[in-house]
């Protein structure tokens, strides 16, 4: 589906499917309510709805842990639209009281759903011969409902601890289709009424001038139907994430395999051209998620709970004749690539455990009062799953991550994301540090350009796949090489305002809105954030930004109407082509919209789990929401002065 041309900028909103509500809702927003949604974007002069993933997370909140690259969640789906509702009707009781909640409650919705749906199903018509013309077109569609129900046959565990048919050819997944019969059309049979119901809202959409952004994230959960189904192209012995760094001196672990690129480049890249083309039925533009993974992935054992002993994917790792060069020798590496621990410092800080905890873990050095990690230990896991205290744990653990140096199964090396901190650095000569020091540069200049060539290569093939418009989340440290690829691509960057500083000058000012590159999507907020007015109440220490604007949160107030108006008639200005502002942000300019804490209209707090994460319901009816022309006319007040620039 193709993006309309950019004859002018556009301006739209940003919202999760499951935050909208509709009076013939049941709890969580679904594909008709984006008609009702494009009606007043229209109206409000907005033409564009970005959306948060919507595939098939089965129960798990969170639209980031897809258990399908392609499937729709059918969470998503009305009802009341579905043929033969009227004799399941007199049932949708329990889903009566979910919609008057204030929040979405995820796993209740998609439980009574599950079994209503099931039940119009069994009382279909559906055939074998119906899910086969289906297939035909979707092939992704087979892996994906035979995973589906052996996941029910074993009450929903990850395929990796399923009794059986944990690994399975295609020949054996279409067995597996012909045996489970009717346990497998059903998955088939919801994407059937969720890909009906979504596409009527894409078709009434584009009849109000409304394009709709998707957001495909980059990685994957382990436990889904394509790692299942082609582990070929994941490496399940690393977990992505991020480097540590001030703000997280552990990094991040994210859980997801990272991807063996060279496995499907080999198959030209099949698997992703698929993804984006089912993504283009139902989108003209979509944003890529963490853009900075396609350059490079930071990438760690999968036998650590914390990101600090990983390193970047593709980089090239420093040979061992390299390090011997340098004076080097077996037992340098060994000091610097394995954790010592002194005796004394052991008794110390373990005391009564120490002997409990080196018996379990560690093994004496030579007639020395010195020791090193078992073999038997391949990390963090295995630590803290040892039968010690929770202390003695974390001990044992701090010690483990105390390298200079990762070695390889291949013999070569790389450097530690905090190696100059490592006790073993510590100990070398200052020729010795400079050598290794000036080593380590060396890696990485070299890395640049090799996460450049592998960026360039993998955004051309994501770009010439379909016509959709292309957005990069490009956040965090960013390589240098990453922007002028982008650039060069045609590819639109990603400002968030409170993020949009110049970081490299005194003060790290904020950039003027006015000044963001065309090629960009300025935005205030996004999921992972706070809104605007929670930003303005409680986050004083960015109040920069609105001091720019002659506002002041520690003297102005409340975030008020007044205010809101000011803030985002600056952000018209802007000469970015998208300028995409949440739905929250929005009911900002109107107090009767808003909830009484702002902290309730936040929709994830990264780092955390549970609580109100992804649970964020609008507070106002689609339906109220049309019936609101003073709003109304404020919103397309603000987006006429970009349709006139």
């Amino acid at each position: 589906m193709a993006f309309p041309t950019l004859k002018t900028p556009l301006t739209g909103t940003a919202v999760p499917l499951s935050s909208l509500r509709s009076r013939q809702g049941s709890g969580i927003g679904e594909f008709p309510d984006l008609v009702a949604l494009g009606d007043w974007c229209r109206d409000a002069g907005l033409s564009l709805i970005q959306l948060l993933p919507i595939n098939d997370t089965g129960y798990e909140s969170s639209p980031y842990s897809a258990l399908s690259a392609f499937a729709l969640h059918p969470v998503y789906l009305r009802l009341s639209d579905v043929a033969g509702y009227p004799l399941i009707e007199d049932q949708v009781g329990a889903l009566t009281a979910l919609h008057t909640r204030a929040e979405v409650d995820h796993a209740a919705v998609w439980g009574a759903k599950q079994g209503l749906l099931r039940q119009l199903f069994e009382k279909s018509l559906f055939t074998d011969a119906a899910a086969e013309a289906w297939l035909a077109e979707n092939p992704w569609g087979r892996a994906y409902a035979v995973f589906s129900a052996l996941r029910e046959r074993y009450s929903r565990a990850g395929w990796q601890a399923w009794p059986d048919h944990r690994k399975a050819t295609g020949e054996q997944i279409l067995g597996l289709w012909k045996e489970l019969g009717a346990e497998a059309w059903f998955p088939v049979w919801l994407q059937i009424q969720a890909e009906t119901q979504l596409l009527a809202a894409v078709k009434s959409l584009e009849a109000f001038g409304v394009a709709l952004k998707g957001d495909i994230p980059i990685l994957l959960n382990e436990d889904s139907a394509d790692v299942w189904a082609h582990p070929d192209y994941f490496d399940l012995s690393l977990r992505a994430g991020a480097p540590p760094d001030g703000m997280n001196p552990e990094g991040q672990n994210w859980g997801f395999p990272v991807y063996r690129w060279d496995a499907l480049a080999r198959d030209g890249y099949g698997w992703w051209k698929a993804r984006l083309k089912h993504a283009a039925r139902f989108y003209q533009a979509y944003r890529i998620d963490h853009v900075l993974g396609f350059f490079r992935i930071w990438a760690t054992p999968q036998g650590n709970h914390t990101a600090q002993l990983g390193h970047f994917q593709p980089i090239s790792p420093i040979p061992e004749a390299t390090l011997k060069n340098l004076g080097f020798d077996d037992g340098r590496l060994t000091w610097l690539s394995e954790p010592h621990i002194v005796g004394r410092e052991l008794r110390d800080r373990l005391g009564d455990e120490g002997e409990a905890a080196t018996n379990l873990a560690l093994v004496r050095v030579g007639d020395e009062d010195l020791f090193r990690f078992h073999p038997s230990i391949r990390g963090e896991r295995d630590l803290t799953s040892l039968r010690i205290s929770h202390q003695a744990k974390g001990v044992l653990v701090q010690w483990y991550r105390n390298r200079t140096l990762l070695k390889h199964p291949d013999g070569t090396y790389l450097p530690t994301a905090q190696y100059y901190s490592t006790q073993a650095f510590s100990t070398l000569g200052q020729d010795e540090r400079w050598s290794l020091e000036q080593l380590i540069r060396d890696v990485f200049d070299k890395a640049q350009k090799e996460w450049e060539d592998q960026g360039r290569r993998l955004l051309t093939f994501m770009k010439e796949t379909t016509s959709m418009l292309v957005c990069a989340e490009d956040l965090g440290a960013i390589p240098d090489c990453v922007p002028p690829v982008l650039k060069e691509m045609g590819i639109l960057s990603l400002k968030i305002c409170r993020w949009a500083r110049d970081w490299n000058a005194a003060g790290q000012p904020y950039l003027p809105v006015a000044d963001y590159p065309e090629l960009s999507v300025c935005t205030p907020s996004v999921h992972d954030t706070s809104t605007l007015r929670q930003w303005w109440t409680e986050e004083k220490d960015h109040r920069g930004f609105f001091t720019a604007l002659g506002l002041d949160p520690q003297t102005d107030g409340p975030y008020t109407p007044a205010q809101a108006l000011r803030v985002l008639g600056a952000l018209m200005t802007t000469r970015s082509r998208l300028c995409i502002v949440a739905l929250q942000d929005w009911f900002a300019l109107d107090a009767t919209l808003l909830t009484s804490d702002p902290a309730d209209e936040r929709i994830n707090t990264p780092g955390t789990v549970g609580g109100t994460n992804w649970a964020w319901r609008m507070k106002p009816s689609l339906e109220e929401l049309a019936a609101h022309p003073t709003f109304t006319a404020q919103v397309r007040g603000l987006s006429d002065q970009r349709s006139r620039k």
